[in-house]
């Protein structure tokens, strides 16, 4: 998955520079799987997209006009009694994981101030959109997982919210290069450096692990099979990574195909690893960037489908 947690990363820091303090004026829910509110600053109002969907989870501004149903779900009706005209107060991430958690002030049917939380886990098939009070007891979510579903965690009102669980990875926030880098030539398992960075590193997608691989010019070779200069250049490749994650200094990069004008990825890097087969597109936010991508893979996929309709 392209959105991972760096580029999750990047969209906490713009959320968080857009909209800190914004008041929900509204609250949507076009379908079963998404969540749009609607957030008021002092100069603007933003469109917040919590997505659930499995092929294309993810959290953004957009600016795409979304067909609401004439009858809210209960869900919408829940939210936009407990929420309208709450303050965003503020983004949390727990270092490089997939979840964001949207951090409400409201006040409560008494007049008393209290916090509530609306938590987008974006994890593929198993992505989620969950309201947790202010003890973190679930209030409802988009998706409910009971016993059926799932025997490890349940996602049920009145339960206490638990975290996905941790996969056990470095996080480029807290090691440095140099033990990373350590870590994967120590590793039994030796595998292809862009696979070898992808087991070994929380919160960086396929696409980063083969840009890196594909910068040190390491195509097909494992860790061990590094030739020094190589060695060298990875470790430089990973203090820029690590520099760029921490400060939040990427940049949104869509890689479009040149022939069939398909969206192939996008990444908080500059992308190379296509060569001459894809053209760069740099929105200038990391959330219009999800919208042409997404936009334009959705828009494709219809016209595919219409096609094979017609044959």
């Amino acid at each position: 998955m392209a959105l991972d947690g760096s580029f999750l990363h990047h969209l906490r820091k713009e959320i968080l520079e857009t909209a800190l303090n914004a008041k929900v004026d509204k609250i949507y829910q076009p379908n079963r799987e998404e969540l749009v509110l609607s957030l008021r600053t002092r100069y603007d109002t933003y469109k917040l997209l919590l997505s659930a969907r499995a092929n294309s989870a993810r959290v953004q501004f957009t600016t795409e006009q979304i067909e609401n149903p004439k009858q809210p779900p209960m869900l919408c009706m829940l939210l936009r009694k407990r929420l309208t005209s709450a303050k965003l107060v503020d983004v949390r991430q727990s270092e490089l994981e997939r979840v964001l958690f949207f951090d409400f002030d409201a006040y409560n049917e008494l007049g008393d101030l209290v916090r509530l939380t609306l938590v987008s886990e974006i994890m593929g098939r198993y992505s989620n959109v969950m309201f947790l009070d202010g003890n973190g007891v679930i209030i409802d979510a988009l998706k409910r997982v009971d016993e059926e579903m799932s025997s490890e965690r349940l996602v049920l009102p009145g339960l206490p919210y638990r975290s996905p669980p941790p996969q056990n990875k470095l996080s480029l926030l807290t090691e440095s290069p140099e033990r990373i880098l350590s870590v994967m030539e120590q590793s039994v398992k030796q595998r292809e450096v862009s696979n070898q960075l992808l087991d070994t590193l929380q919160g960086v997608s396929p696409i980063v692990c083969r840009e890196l691989e594909n910068r040190i010019g390491a195509a097909g070779a494992t860790v061990a099979q590094l030739q020094p200069t190589q060695r060298q250049q990875l470790l430089k490749e990973l203090t820029r990574l690590s520099q760029t994650v921490i400060a939040c200094s990427g940049h949104p990069c869509v890689a479009v195909n040149h022939d069939a004008g398909k969206p192939m990825d996008f990444s908080f890097l500059e992308i190379s690893q296509y060569g001459s087969l894809a053209r760069l597109e740099t929105p200038e936010t990391f959330s219009e960037a999800l919208d042409s991508f997404y936009r334009e893979r959705d828009r494709m996929e219809r016209m595919k489908v219409k096609t094979q309709g017609l044959h």
